[in-house]
């Protein structure tokens, strides 16, 4: 009696969720380009500036904080576009504009978009 060998797909790969620290998929890019920032900043404080010891600490961890917090508050977790559009709607509310709105639009002179002559000539 011969004996086959059964592969079983398991998908591992697939189902593995890439990220660092927390931050998963293309949001641990962003993490990792404010941990470059955070390194030539604490080099340029450190080198050039002389700040003394607390500060350089201080300025170079900025960038990881900022990245945490737009990654963290506005972009894991959410919808694709909820960042752009929070800022829309959060520039629209603070200037008053009404860009979005029907009043910037431009009235359609069609003849068959008003609504009195269309129904005259279709009676006719």
């Amino acid at each position: 009696m011969e004996q086959n060998v059964r592969y079983h797909e398991t998908n591992e790969g697939r189902e593995a969720q890439q990220g660092i620290a927390g931050f998963e998929g293309a949001n641990a890019l962003w993490f990792l380009a404010a941990i470059g920032l955070s390194m030539v900043l604490f080099n340029g404080c450190t080198g050039s500036l002389k700040l003394d010891f607390p500060w350089p600490f201080v300025v170079a961890s900025l960038p990881i904080i900022t990245v945490s917090a737009y990654v963290f508050g506005l972009k894991q977790g959410k919808p694709k576009s909820y960042d752009v559009e929070l800022g829309e709607w959060l520039i629209i509310r603070l200037t008053g504009s009404s860009y979005f709105s029907p009043k910037a639009v431009q009235p359609l002179d069609l003849e068959w978009v008003d609504t009195e002559k269309a129904q005259t000539k279709w009676q006719k």
